[in-house]
């Protein structure tokens, strides 16, 4: 069986001077892109990485907004309670990806850790 990874873990290798603000600036909203095309060092593993995690976090933040719609409108008072859940699940990964990266650290998101838009 494959290792198990958690989900923050040190990044060992060699960061340039800006990796670690393009690495934050990648966990709000479509500033990603940022990292993506202005960074100088565009193979930096470790900012593509957060970039990543960025662009899954934009995907999430986009279905929870049409999902949490549907769900205040079809289900009085327990949408509601869903939707606020499910927003503070959205905004505590955010916030756990923005500290890691200001630590140095590589952070996986749960349940789409597998998941790779930016190789």
């Amino acid at each position: 069986m494959g290792e198990k990874k958690g989900m923050s873990e040190p990044y060992t290798g060699q960061l340039t001077s800006n990796a670690k603000l393009f690495s934050i600036l990648a966990y709000f909203g479509a500033l990603w892109l940022l990292g993506l095309l202005i960074n100088p060092d565009k193979t930096c593993p470790f900012v593509r990485h957060h970039v990543n995690n960025g662009i899954l976090l934009l995907i999430g933040f986009g279905v929870y907004s049409v999902i949490g719609g549907l769900l205040i409108s079809r289900i009085p008072y327990i949408g509601w309670l869903l939707n606020l859940g499910a927003y503070a699940c959205l905004v505590f990964v955010m916030i756990k990806g923005i500290v890691s990266a200001a630590k140095t650290q590589l952070f996986n998101i749960p349940l789409v850790n597998g998941i790779k838009i930016v190789k």
